[in-house]
Order: C-alpha cells, then structure tokens, then sequence
C-alpha cells in the first residue's frame, strides 16, 4: 500500500561486519513472503520504452571494510559502495532497471522490497542476509545491511516502515530532484523493521530462528541495525505490514499460520490471528471513518481476500472476504480510497513469473474483484520467481517495482508504468 513515512535523506552508507558467510539455495516451493502522500509538482514526462533491449551494465564495485560495533545488539553502519547500475531508468525487455552484481546466482532472490519516503528501494535477500539500498532512476545499488553468521540471521524474510506518532506533515524533496516535493511524517528517524529465520532447505525453517530486527536512518542519513526480538515459538516470519502510526507491525508466520501484532518500542508481541492456512505476504489499510482491514495471500487455497480487524487488538472483526481466487499469489502491492475503501492490487504470483492486478469493490459484501494480467514473463528468460512489488514515490510516483529472481541469472527488480 502507498504509505508515506520517514524523512528524506542523503546517501546511505553500509553495514560493516566481518565474516559474511552467503548462502545459496535451491527453488524454494513456499517462498515466504512478505497519508499524506500528496505530490505537489506536475506529472513527470513519460519514461523512455520499456522495449528497449541494452544490456545492463556494472557502473562501480568497490571493496567493501566491515566491522563491529561495540554493542553486541546494535549493528554501526559505516561508509562502503559496493554498487551496480543498470544505465538511466527501466531497460530491457521486461523493464529491468537493477541486477544482482558479480557472478550470476541463479539461486537468489529479493524476498521483499519497501519504497523510501526519497523514492529509493530497501530490498531484503532471501537467500542471504543483506538488504540492498537501491536507485530506481540510476539503476545503481549497494549492500546496506549484511548480518554475519554469528547473528543467526541467514536468510532475510519481510520488511516493513514504522511510524511512533501521527506527527504533522512537512514537505520533502526528491534527493535526485529537488523540484520534486511531497508530503512526509515530521520524524527525525526514519525506522524500519525486517525479519529472518534460517532456511537449510527448501520447506524448512529450523526451530527457534526466527528473529525480527529494526534498522534507524537519520536525518543525516546515517543507518544502524539493532536485533529487536527473537521470537524461538514462531516459524517463517514472512510478511511485514504497519499496523496504524504508533509504532505496532504484523507480522505474518507462513510455517505456523499465525500473524502477530509486535510494538517495536517494547519488543513485545500478541498473536491476533491463528488458522490462517497459506497465508503469505500482508498488507493493512485504515479507512477515514477508523475501519482497518488485513489484506492477505494464501498460497494454498490460491486466494486474496481482507479480514476486518479491531483497531486495537488487531483481532478478526468479521470472516474473510475472498476477492480473488484461482491464483498463485506471493506478495502484492496495495492501493485503496480512504473514503470507500475500494482499490487495486498488484499480486506477485511466485514461479508464473508475472503480475496480475485485481480491481476490487468496498467492503464489507463486494464479492470477487476483477483480475487482469499486469505483466507477464518478469525475468525476461521465461521462468522466474516473482516475491514482492511496490510503488514508487515522488517523481516516480507512477511506478510499479517488481522483485523477481531464480530465472537463470541473478535476482533483478524490474520497473513498470502504471
């Protein structure tokens, strides 16, 4: 869902820690997933062709210094460029704007992307424990996170915004086009929460891995990473939705089909919602008049449906409403009226490699959506793994971002027109 957090800031610099031990992994069948946003500037002109056929190319590599902090729970990020770049805007027949540098990983994937408040892309690795900063209008990318061995932390799973307080607005401007201003929370810190657990092999999580972690950007652009809560009774933690603004994330556990409500403040968490078989990637939204919903994949009945919750408890209110069926489904962005409620969704549709978009009414009785193929063939190869999509910001406003991976070469983000 298009939500507008945090504060604009400068270049990011990166995690710095010794020993980084990545690991590879074969297809993973259940791949877990996952308001004031008023542009103030005319549209921007229209984006060269999507059809275009140029080969990426890699527009630095820089060697990398890690190290640790002295807090053994806080996580010091310091300056490295380890960057590829992809030349101008979306190229390339599916419109690949960033890949995975270095040797090809056919085995590698981004589990889940989040859009920051200056338009550039958080993306959590599946397959490794890192989180890419990402340009989506130069194609040039870097290792902002990368969690060592020692932190349990193997594989990355969803990520989420936190906001601590409905503060007023303030304006913001693009990094990359200062004439591009949009409204923001009036925080000095923007934070975020994202999860891992340990995958050996495919469908199987090791017992007690789960763990979530929150990372902090200030307004001068400086990143730490701190463990937040290890939760050893959960499974997969998958997805990561905010839950209203004052610092409360579900989260969504694929393995024990649960979803939980976590205060990032505290660290502590309830279990709202159980019996949620296949659920997969979450997102929330919260209409004008205080109605909140859960919006949720499940990739066993190959559903997407909403469940009204209690704005408190975050407890069910009333049954699901089944908007789409008959779909594989992963992640999905999300967009819906304030006012009525009704809206789209993108939905990632894991190994068929493509988007499918459904138009759906207002709650609570507006029966199934209408589904429509987005996008087909995401890797540009013909197969792949497609796991998350989101909007753009600012003066790429008008952008959908597609995670897909494990399509013969490394995992890419493309960009689409919408």
């Amino acid at each position: 869902m298009r939500i507008i957090g945090g504060q604009g800031v400068g270049a990011l610099s990166s995690l710095v820690i010794t020993g980084l031990n990545n690991i590879s992994f074969s297809k993973f069948l259940y791949h877990l997933l996952s308001h004031c946003a008023y542009l103030l500037t005319p549209p921007p002109p229209p984006p060269p062709s999507l059809s275009s056929s140029q080969p990426p190319s890699v527009r630095g590599h820089h060697h990398t210094v890690m190290r640790f902090s002295q807090s053994p729970l806080l996580v010091v990020l310091s300056a490295c460029q380890l960057a590829v770049a992809q030349p101008g805007p979306p190229s390339g027949p599916t419109g690949t704007f960033f890949t995975l540098p270095g040797p090809v990983q056919p085995s590698s994937w981004f589990e889940n992307i989040v859009v920051r408040p200056n338009g550039r892309i958080l993306a959590t690795r599946g397959d490794a424990p890192e989180i890419w900063h990402i340009n989506p209008s130069t194609g040039v990318g870097e290792v902002l996170v990368s969690l060592p061995p020692s932190t349990g932390a193997y594989n990355l799973t969803g990520i989420s915004r936190v906001h601590f307080e409905p503060n007023p607005c303030q304006q913001v401007h693009d990094t990359d086009d200062p004439y591009d201003t949009y409204y923001d929370f009036n925080e000095d810190i923007e934070t975020y929460v994202f999860g891992s657990s340990q995958i050996p092999a495919p469908l199987t999580v090791t017992p007690g891995s789960a763990k979530v972690w929150k990372l902090e950007i200030d307004d001068a652009g400086t990143p730490t990473v701190s463990h937040l809560v290890s939760m050893p009774s959960a499974g997969f933690l998958n997805g990561f939705t905010e839950w209203g603004n004052n610092g409360r994330v579900l989260i969504s556990d694929t393995e024990k089909e649960s979803v939980y409500l976590l205060d990032v403040a505290s660290g502590s968490y309830t279990t709202p919602l159980t019996n949620l078989t296949g659920i997969n990637g979450i997102k929330t939204f919260i209409q004008k008049n205080g109605a909140g919903y859960l919006y949720r994949a499940d990739h066993v009945s190959l559903t997407f449906s909403r469940i009204p919750l209690n704005i408190t408890t975050a407890t069910a209110l009333g049954p699901a409403e089944v908007l789409a069926t008959s779909q594989l489904i992963d992640d999905f962005a999300l967009e819906a009226n304030k006012h009525d409620g009704t809206g789209e969704a993108y939905l990632c549709t894991m190994y068929d490699n493509s988007l499918v978009k459904v138009t759906f009414g207002a709650p609570p009785s507006a029966g199934l959506g209408v589904k429509t193929t987005f996008a087909s063939n995401l890797s540009g190869t013909g197969a792949g793994l497609c796991t998350a999509a989101a909007f753009g910001k600012g003066k790429n406003k008008n952008k959908l971002y597609a995670a897909v991976g494990q399509g013969g070469d490394s995992a890419k983000l493309v960009a689409f027109n919408i």
